[in-house]
């Protein structure tokens, strides 16, 4: 027998940062009839991450700081989707600003959440090719980065020497290095 949906019974914020995240509480009930009155969760704006693939077949990432990590990491281009904007546009808005590339092609990876247990939002993943130099990046002043051109024997060495870290960028390298995961990939409607 498949596990039964939980019925929401009420919500309440307890703290509100937007546009960062909210904490949320929420008064349940389980399929047995037990009420839950303290089941808590993040609401946090969905993001944009991107695979961008230069023309030399070179993986385009960052380096920089992240805060909550006390260090220095490679990670892909990402960024949060602001009100009124698609996902497509956000991918696109945050690949130029803080790298100062554009692309021609894009694939949509598709869009997955960050927790099933906390919430927090869905990531939308996408594959970028044909990349080329649009602008000079305009990264804000939390991203101090550095533009980093890897090839995949780098990229996996990356991964054991703990630079790359953070569990959605081994995601989206994974699957866009997977051919098993190729045919999952479909055209961004422009």
């Amino acid at each position: 027998m498949s596990p039964a949906p939980w019925q929401h019974i009420s919500s309440r914020t307890l703290l509100d940062l937007s546009p960062w995240f909210s904490v949320v509480e929420d008064t349940l009930r389980l399929p047995g009839g037990r009420i839950v009155e303290n089941y808590y969760r993040i609401e946090a704006p969905d993001s944009v991450l991107i695979h961008a693939l230069l023309p030399n077949g070179k993986v385009l990432m960052e380096r920089h700081y992240k805060q909550c990590l006390g260090r220095v990491v490679l990670t892909s281009p990402a960024g949060a989707v602001e009100e009124g904007e698609t996902p497509l546009q956000a991918a696109r808005r945050e690949l130029k600003e803080e790298t100062g590339y554009e692309a021609d092609l894009w694939q949509c990876m598709g869009g997955f959440k960050i927790d099933g247990t906390r919430g927090i939002s869905t990531a939308h993943l996408f594959h970028a090719e044909a990349l080329r130099q649009a602008a000079t990046p305009h990264p804000s002043d939390m991203e101090e980065l550095e533009l980093v051109f890897i090839g995949l024997d780098e990229i996996l060495a990356a991964v054991q020497n703990k630079e790359i870290v953070l569990l959605p960028d081994l995601a989206i390298i994974a699957l866009a290095s997977s051919d098993f995961f190729r045919g999952l990939f479909q055209k961004c409607e422009t």
